[in-house]
């Protein structure tokens, strides 16, 4: 599972729809999850589309508009091997229980409910629960740290370079500075590396795109020279992580990164600045809080200085 949790919702009537729709994604929240919820009805029903499991959860109205009830639609998903988990619900709940236990196979992953608010919403949170929890193991949270991470420093390294092209000469100064300052830190053991890069041209703009010359460490320090300028300069809202944007980003994601790719499977708990913490649903929750905040930064940056420079 990643950030998003995907439904799909076959429902008839909008109203009761878009009312349930809203507990659905504030129970997806406190998971720090994100929602993407698509609605279809009995009269754009088409089960031979689903070809996939591309969704962690189908909600279904059992009685559809036109005739079409939910067994049906269940043994059709099912024949096109949609493997996701589904939770029926229906007013006529005895109904429902007969249909399923007389003229359907028995099939997992079926859950049932009354179509009642407070009723629908419970089962509903236990089910979307069952299903976070299940994905909550050390290879998923290393893979979904890792792969986040992995995408912020090419994002942050593609805003160092869209900064470089648009700031102005004494702008540009000021990151060469820093950029040869980092560069001289490693000298004693990249001489060779250190010398060919300052011969360049454009050395900000080769040392910055090279494999191995620049961490996400240096890049977080060019960072820290960039977000004085935007604000002071280009009308960019100063916000308190701007304070110190490296200490915000290790803090939230590096830590974390650089521990998880350590470790092994069967490990229990994580060493985090002298801490040992355990490895639960509390810390994949925690992980998932850090990757939306800290995407929602980096997006802030990237829109101002590609809209607003």
């Amino acid at each position: 599972m990643n950030m998003m949790f995907k439904i799909l919702w076959f429902e008839d009537e909008p109203a009761w729809f878009r009312m349930e729709k809203l507990q659905i994604e504030e129970i997806l929240k406190k998971h720090c999850l994100t929602s993407e919820i698509e609605r279809r009805d009995g009269e754009n029903l088409n089960v031979s589309e689903l070809t996939s499991n591309d969704y962690d959860l189908i909600l279904m109205d059992y009685k559809l508009a036109q005739g079409t009830t939910g067994d049906t639609v269940v043994a059709a998903i099912r024949k096109n091997d949609v493997l996701t988990d589904i939770l029926f619900y229906s007013s006529e709940e005895k109904n429902m229980l007969a249909a399923l236990s007389n003229g359907m196979p028995l099939v997992d992953g079926v859950y049932l409910t009354k179509r009642d608010n407070v009723v629908f919403t419970e089962k509903a949170e236990k089910l979307i629960s069952k299903i976070v929890k299940r994905s909550e193991d050390i290879v998923n949270l290393r893979g979904f740290v890792l792969d986040n991470a992995s995408d912020f420093e090419v994002r942050i390294k593609e805003i160092l370079n869209i900064c470089w092209h648009k700031f102005n000469d004494e702008q540009r100064k000021r990151l060469l500075n820093t950029t040869i300052a980092l560069l001289e830190r490693k000298k004693s053991w990249i001489t060779k590396q250190v010398e060919t890069t300052k011969s360049q041209e454009n050395i900000f703009t080769y040392a910055n795109n090279a494999d191995h010359l620049l961490s996400i460490a240096d890049r977080l320090d060019v960072m820290q020279e960039i977000l004085p300028i935007l604000c002071l300069e280009y009308d960019f809202t100063k916000k308190k992580e701007w304070d110190n944007f490296k200490d915000y980003y290790v803090d939230r994601i590096n830590v974390y990164r650089n521990r998880l790719g350590h470790l092994k499977l069967g490990d229990e708990k994580i060493q985090i600045k002298g801490k040992s913490i355990e490895i639960n649903q509390d810390l994949h929750r925690l992980l998932r809080k850090n990757i939306v905040e800290v995407g929602k930064t980096i997006d802030e940056i990237e829109k101002h200085i590609t809209l607003n420079m």
